[in-house]
C-alpha cells in the first residue's frame, strides 16, 4: 500500500465533520447524514487514489450528489406524511463535538431549514453550498455538472422561492430575536395569556409535528392558549437550537418540546414552530436532557475517591 492510500483514512476524517453539515442541511436528518457520511467514505475507500487530486473537493462532490440523490426519495415520502414533517433539531451541545462546531461554523435557522424542503434537490444543493458553504458558482457547477451561469441561475431561482414562501430578506438581529425568546419562556412560564398574545402578530404561522396542535390554532389568542396550557407543570429553559435561540420544555429532567421562532420587523413573533416528535427530539435530549449532564459530571465524580483532607479543612465536592 502507497502513501497516498495509507493517508486515505486520515484526509476522510479531516473533513468528516463537513460532510455531515452539509449532508445535514440538505437532508434535515441527522440519521439520514450519517448514512450519506457512510457511503460517501465506502466511495472514497473503494476509489484509486492515485486518481484523486483534491480530497475535500471529491468528498464534497461525491455527498452532495448523494444526499440530492436521497432528498428526491425524502421528498416523496415527506408529502405522504400523515403528519406534519420538521427538520431534526440540532441543540449546541454542552461539550460541542466536531458536527456541533462544523454546524455552528455554517448557521442556517431552522425555520430556513424547514423552508428548504420547498426547493427541488439541486437547488437545494445550490442554495446551501453557496449561502451556508461559500462555494463559488465555479465550485458548484464542477458539482452539480452544469455550467457557473445555470447554478447562478439556480440560486437566484431558490433565493426568489424561498422569500416568497417566507424567508426575510436579511437576518433578524440576534439579540431581539434572543430577547425575543426569552419573553417568551417568561409568559408561557407565567401562564400570562396577555403577554403571549402580545408577542405574536395578528394571524402567525405555526407548523408542528403534531397536527392537532395546528389545528387549534389560527390567531394570536388561540396559540397563546395553546402555548399557556402547554407550559403547565413544564420547566421552562432558553437553549441555543440551530445556531439561534429556542425554548426547551422540560418535564422529569428531559426535553419534551421545542419552540422555534422567526420575528418580524417589528420584532413580534410572525412564525412558531413545535417540536414534539420522541424520535426527533430524542438526539436534542442526548446533549442537553439529564443524562448529558450526568456525562459531563461523571469525570468530576470519578475523582471523589482520591480528593483527600489536608490538614482540617474539608473537602466536598458537591458543595
Amino acid at each position: 500500500m502507497d502513501q497516498t492510500a495509507q493517508d486515505k483514512p486520515a484526509q476522510f476524517e479531516a473533513v468528516r465533520a463537513k460532510l455531515f453539515a452539509l449532508a445535514y442541511r440538505m437532508l434535515g436528518s441527522r440519521a439520514e447524514a450519517e448514512d450519506i457520511v457512510q457511503d460517501a467514505w465506502l466511495k472514497w475507500h473503494a476509489a484509486d487514489a492515485s486518481e484523486l487530486r483534491s480530497s475535500a473537493a471529491w468528498l464534497t462532490t461525491v455527498t452532495t450528489r448523494l444526499a440530492i440523490d436521497r432528498l428526491r426519495h425524502l421528498q416523496t415520502e415527506r408529502a405522504t406524511h400523515s403528519g406534519g414533517w420538521l427538520p431534526d433539531p440540532w441543540l449546541d451541545g454542552l461539550a460541542p463535538s466536531a458536527e456541533d462546531l462544523a454546524l455552528r461554523a455554517v448557521q442556517m435557522s431552522y425555520g430556513v431549514m424547514l423552508l428548504l424542503e420547498r426547493l427541488k434537490p439541486e437547488e437545494r444543493a445550490a442554495f446551501v453550498l453557496h449561502e451556508a458553504f461559500d462555494c463559488d458558482y465555479a465550485e458548484i457547477a464542477k458539482i452539480l455538472a452544469k455550467t457557473p451561469a445555470h447554478c447562478r441561475q439556480i440560486v437566484h431561482r431558490a433565493k426568489t422561492r424561498l422569500r416568497r414562501e417566507g424567508v426575510p430578506a436579511k437576518h433578524a438581529d440576534p439579540a431581539a430575536h434572543a430577547r425575543i425568546v426569552e419573553r417568551l419562556r417568561a409568559a408561557i412560564e407565567a401562564q400570562d395569556r396577555v403577554a403571549l398574545v402580545r408577542l405574536f402578530c395578528d394571524v402567525p404561522s405555526v407548523v408542528s409535528d403534531a397536527p392537532e396542535l395546528v389545528d387549534a390554532v389560527a390567531s394570536a389568542e388561540q396559540v397563546a392558549a395553546t402555548l399557556a396550557m402547554r407550559g403547565n407543570g413544564d420547566q421552562m429553559e432558553t437553549v441555543s437550537m440551530n445556531g439561534a435561540s429556542a425554548v426547551a420544555l422540560m418535564r422529569d429532567g428531559e426535553i419534551d418540546t421545542l419552540l422555534d421562532i422567526s420575528i418580524g420587523e417589528d420584532e413580534r413573533i410572525v412564525a412558531l414552530r413545535i417540536v414534539t416528535g420522541a424520535l426527533r427530539l430524542a438526539p436534542a435530549a442526548r446533549v442537553f436532557g439529564r443524562a448529558a449532564i450526568l456525562r459531563l459530571l461523571q469525570p468530576i465524580s470519578s475523582q471523589a475517591a482520591s480528593v483527600t483532607m489536608r490538614g482540617h479543612f474539608p473537602v466536598d465536592i458537591h458543595a
